[in-house]
């Protein structure tokens, strides 16, 4: 980060007067990035990140999780800042719950036996994406909860136990 110590006035060049450890006023950290974008690479990110060895198989946002700078989501491939992955969290989390419910919800409504294409096929017809393993997973913890028993010891196929 640059210090602003040595000036009040706005990087981009506009004169503007910015508080105490600002470089930018509002919203004109945009307009120098694109001005540089103009000026150096055809207003082109494609072509500033290529000039840096960047692109579809070097990606940056892989550099920007290896220099520390940005994080890999636990739960999928998604890379980005710390907040940005604390948002992506928070939101994974509550589809997860609306998830597990109707998941939950089938099961007692509908009883009987459950593998993990019919947890998936039962989450699709919902309007989801689960995952075999996630299916699995949530099979598990309500069988630990007491609503499954688990009717193989070498596959996932369970039996709901109550309604």
């Amino acid at each position: 980060m640059t210090d602003n110590a040595s000036t009040d006035r706005c990087y981009c060049g506009c004169q503007t007067v910015v508080g105490y450890g600002r470089t930018f006023a509002a919203g004109h950290d945009k307009i120098a990035e694109a001005a540089y974008l103009a000026v150096h690479h055809n207003s082109s990110v494609a072509e500033l990140l290529t000039s840096k060895g960047y692109g579809p198989d070097n990606p940056v946002i892989d550099a920007a999780v290896t220099a520390g700078a940005w994080q890999q989501c636990g739960h999928c491939d998604y890379k980005g800042a710390p907040a940005s992955i604390r948002n992506h969290m928070a939101k994974v989390r509550k589809a997860e719950n609306t998830q597990r419910e109707a998941l939950e919800k089938s099961l007692r409504a509908l009883g009987g036996t459950w593998d993990p294409s019919r947890g998936m096929q039962t989450l699709r017809d919902a309007g989801y994406h689960p995952t075999e393993k996630y299916v699995r997973d949530v099979y598990r913890r309500l069988a630990e909860a007491g609503l499954l028993e688990k009717m193989d010891d070498n596959r996932a196929i369970y039996f709901v136990t109550e309604k």
